[in-house]
């Protein structure tokens, strides 16, 4: 109820037997400098007004029951000078001083007219070519296209008043084609760069980021995963979650993966302050991870961080920071696969019992559920385990169809609890588990209830480890796909 200066009263949020609603100017409050406040929680609005039953919730923030952890540069600023001795590429300072040292999952991508000799610089060409193929060359590198000009607008139906930097990067006897964008700069990585066992696997979309649907439809039919757009953006001071994007941009025909959080821009106020500024991503990444996890942890910058020692220094509280969280690594062709799938998931309750549920998805790989739900029978439902997060268990998916079966007591059967890589087999057959894992970065593995369980064989020599709670731990030291059998007392279904 909110009353008015002639102490005229009204109803502000109210329900109904049809829902309910929250009546404009009082759910967003505009703060200036791009700030955007919700006046109330809209979570406990969506919970209050439409009265939605409790259902299983399909996540890409979490794998394996760890939080995703993924890192994409766009090739901004390739050829910039950084202001360090030796005039060194900033390609170069982020090579030597960044993917050098932190050995996670990197996807990485080029502008084309910023480093090829039909560019801006052809007399800088072979040098700058010389150091793309030095990154791509980097077994933890994934490939990515940033397009040929860096097109700043890709919808031509929105009316721009004002293009400050013209259509793209300002390339000789060049006007924007898209197919040039798309088909023709992915085709120079794949055959000037790229090495012989790699080619390009996403499209970075540049700009504003806002291509249509028949342009995002030209990075399907190139067999490209498509990343970039969505601003979301909160940090401590602004936590509000109005300028928290969804993760993607649904299309009949096509859609387009948002970036999980924006680049270093935003915390720089578009580089005319505070270098340093894009350590305060990890204001956000806690902001998004709890109480509620929203979004992955997701490094985001440009090739110009490597322009300011400060920029760099920036670079590393991230990733150190980001490395020391429990997490599980992943590229950003993952995430993006992960994210197109929600789309191509179902969920529905069997016939004969409605406490259970029926999952089918072509790529998720994980569930929220609620602490309303009962407990989860590990006996009778199809998963590997699940994790506790800061908002209810992240069950851990393993195949395209999921049952899951709910009851009254505890089981005290061994699951999976966690590991840091993609569980690619979970299979129980009798007391025998067979499971197949794919990490990326040296593997960890957490079995609950794993006490009367023993390693019978695998295909490199796993190191043990066991805590009084029961808990069972599996480590090796590089990445890799890990293959091996469980016997576990009590395991059978």
């Amino acid at each position: 109820m909110v009353k008015d200066a002639q102490a005229n009263n009204s109803l502000a949020v109210f329900t109904a037997n049809w829902g309910g609603a929250a009546l404009d100017p009082l759910l967003i409050q505009d703060l200036g400098g791009d700030q955007k406040h919700w006046i109330i929680d809209p979570f406990e609005l969506l919970d209050l007004v439409l009265m939605l039953p409790e259902i299983p919730v399909p996540d890409i923030t979490t794998e394996s029951g760890n939080r995703i952890l993924t890192a994409h540069i766009d090739g901004d600023g390739f050829p910039s000078r950084a202001w360090i001795p030796g005039k060194l590429f900033s390609a170069e300072v982020i090579l030597l001083d960044v993917l050098k040292k932190y050995l996670i999952p990197q996807t990485v991508s080029v502008i084309e007219g910023e480093i090829s000799k039909q560019g801006l610089y052809p007399n800088l060409s072979n040098e700058l070519e010389s150091i793309a193929k030095k990154i791509f060359n980097l077994s933890h590198v994934e490939l990515a296209s940033h397009t040929f000009s860096h097109p700043f607008f890709w919808d031509n139906r929105v009316n721009i008043a004002e293009k400050a930097y013209g259509d793209s990067l300002p390339i000789p006897n060049y006007t924007v084609n898209h197919d040039r964008e798309i088909f023709g700069s992915v085709d120079y990585i794949n055959n000037k760069l790229a090495p012989k066992n790699k080619r390009v696997k996403v499209l970075l979309w540049s700009g504003r980021a806002d291509p249509t649907e028949s342009i995002v439809r030209k990075t399907e039919q190139y067999g490209l995963l498509n990343v970039n757009g969505g601003n979301t953006y909160a940090v401590n001071g602004n936590e509000s979650m109005a300028q928290v994007y969804p993760h993607l941009l649904w299309h009949k025909n096509a859609v387009q993966v948002y970036a999980p959080v924006i680049n270093e821009n935003l915390y720089t106020n578009l580089w005319t302050e505070n270098f340093s500024g894009y350590q305060r991503v990890i204001e956000t990444f806690e902001i998004l991870g709890f109480p509620k996890r929203l979004k992955p942890i997701s490094i985001y910058y440009h090739m110009y961080s490597g322009v300011y020692p400060s920029s760099v220094k920036a670079l590393h509280k991230v990733y150190d920071w980001s490395m020391n969280q429990a997490s599980t690594p992943l590229y950003l062709s993952d995430f993006a696969r992960r994210a197109k799938s929600l789309y191509e998931t179902g969920l529905a309750k069997p016939l004969n019992n409605d406490a259970d549920w029926l999952i089918v998805s072509t790529g998720i790989k994980s569930l929220r559920l609620s602490d309303a739900f009962k407990e989860l029978s590990l006996a009778h439902s199809n998963i590997a385990g699940w994790n506790t997060g800061p908002d209810g268990r992240y069950l851990i998916l393993t195949d395209t169809r999921s049952l899951l079966k709910f009851q009254n007591a505890v089981e005290n059967l061994p699951y999976l609890k966690q590991v840091n890589g993609i569980v690619e087999k979970w299979q129980l057959k009798g007391n025998t588990i067979h499971f197949q894992i794919k990490s990326h970065v040296a593997m960890s593995m957490e079995l609950e209830n794993g006490s009367e369980c023993r390693l019978l064989k695998s295909n490199v020599k796993l190191i043990k480890s066991l805590s009084r709670t029961g808990a069972l731990s599996y480590t090796y030291s590089k990445p890799g796909i890990y293959i091996g059998e469980l016997e576990c007392k009590y395991a059978s279904r």
